[in-house]
């Protein structure tokens, strides 16, 4: 008997794979993102403002959830966009204390299995690391290779304690995955904390907003 929404199955529904079970090509828990080892002069754009994203583009995914989810939803949409870019970092889902650890674990497994979807594609993957407190050191670097050019950002650190927790997992980071540079989105007021060579420090989006209002 036909029924009156078969037609709706002639073809898949955008939640049909909501787990992205078709792009598990991989056979550890993580896909590992490959090594960029080098790394040229870039100018960052936000990873939502498509109209300005160039050859010479770092697309940063330090942006709120929301606006990463789409990049989960369908990793497969923005491509023909970021194969244009220089650099796109992997989408930095959030990592919080007091968030339940499978939370924070599925919120790593989808920055990397994004990022592994888009460097399968050609793109130039960057992964961006974060981390909450000393338990999440047992998974959050995961799917890193050694030696990996990475981002991170701290701008969500707003006194010494929430410092603490970051310098923790900063130091963690440097043992495990000794990155070759380290592009860093500091808050401005912890910058002089970290004199390390391999940092390359960039500027928020709030950083630019605020310039772009003093420069008018």
């Amino acid at each position: 008997m036909i029924q009156r929404s078969s037609h709706n199955w002639q073809s898949r529904s955008g939640v049909f794979d909501a787990l992205n079970t078709r792009f598990l090509t991989f056979t550890e828990d993580y896909p590992v993102l490959s090594s960029i080892f080098n790394i040229d002069a870039f100018e960052v754009i936000m990873c939502n403002n498509y109209k300005k994203i160039g050859q010479n583009s770092l697309v940063s995914s330090f942006v709120d959830d929301y606006i990463l989810e789409r990049y989960w939803n369908d990793p497969t949409r923005y491509l023909s966009v970021f194969k244009v870019a220089k650099y796109v970092l992997s989408p930095d889902f959030s990592l919080l204390i007091g968030m339940p650890k499978p939370m924070q674990e599925w919120n790593v497994y989808r920055n990397r299995l994004v990022g592994y979807v888009w460097q399968c594609e050609g793109i130039k993957v960057i992964p961006t690391i974060s981390w909450s407190d000393k338990s999440s050191f047992q998974f959050c670097f995961n799917g890193i290779e050694k030696n990996s050019v990475v981002a991170i950002s701290n701008t969500g650190c707003r006194n010494d304690e929430q410092k603490k927790y970051f310098d923790e997992g900063f130091g963690e980071m440097i043992k495990r995955i000794e990155p070759r540079k380290i592009i860093f989105q500091c808050n401005k007021k912890y910058r002089s904390f970290y004199n390390d060579e391999n940092i390359i420090f960039i500027e928020s989006f709030w950083d630019n907003k605020r310039k772009q209002l003093k420069t008018k």
